[in-house]
């Protein structure tokens, strides 16, 4: 994915004003036939455990990099798709330019749909 991506899951992990730190990202659904039947497998809910956890997903460059940029977003993860049916998904990569996460009410990766899925 070259694209950018930003997330409304507000309690995970990786969220970071929208913006997703996560190295790698795993979108789950491979029979999806709409957005809803998609999720964030990467989604980590936050706290301590789980950042000790998850310490090794941490994109930290793209964050330092976002530290001294106003301009643009480099944080831009790594996005393995496991949508079968999307158009973006291209060998289990998705190549979509933007993509979005919503997630607004997410406790766990169960509400965390890929609103970019399209048929």
């Amino acid at each position: 994915m070259s694209g950018t991506l930003s997330c409304t899951a507000r309690n995970c992990l990786y969220n970071a004003n929208g913006l997703c730190t996560a190295n790698t990202i795993k979108i789950s659904g491979r029979d999806a036939e709409s957005s809803i039947y998609t999720q964030c497998d990467t989604f980590a809910e936050q706290g301590l455990r789980n950042s000790l956890s998850n310490i090794f997903n941490v994109n930290i460059g793209g964050e330092i990099m976002q530290a001294f940029s106003n301009t643009s977003i480099e944080m831009s993860p790594h996005i393995q798709c496991d949508a079968q049916k999307c158009m973006y998904n291209m060998g289990n990569t998705c190549t979509a330019d933007y993509i979005y996460i919503n997630g607004h009410a997410a406790l766990s990766n169960i509400r965390t749909e890929c609103e970019t899925f399209r048929k």
